[in-house]
């Protein structure tokens, strides 16, 4: 569940494996493998995508959201970026 959540937030942000491997220093081919079920989720993935999103910190952990203290899921987002539009 953890690894459908990972590739939900990349998804979510539009970022490749290459965009990935520069953000994060981890390896293309590691993210290839991971998006494909080649190889399980660990802690320095978890921890990456933690750290440029922290705000899917609590989702990516447990699949659940806590909007009342910021931590929410990107289809949560997406829905209420739907609802309430940014005024940019």
């Amino acid at each position: 569940m953890i690894r459908e959540r990972l590739i939900s937030v990349w998804d979510s942000q539009g970022l490749s494996a290459p965009k990935l491997e520069k953000l994060t220093g981890i390896d293309r081919s590691s993210w290839y493998h991971l998006r494909n079920g080649k190889r399980r989720a660990n802690e320095e993935d978890i921890e990456a995508i933690v750290k440029m999103f922290p705000q899917y910190a609590f989702w990516i952990a447990s699949g659940q959201i806590a909007p009342e203290i910021g931590q929410t899921s990107p289809a949560y987002d997406e829905d209420r970026n739907r609802i309430h539009p940014s005024s940019d």
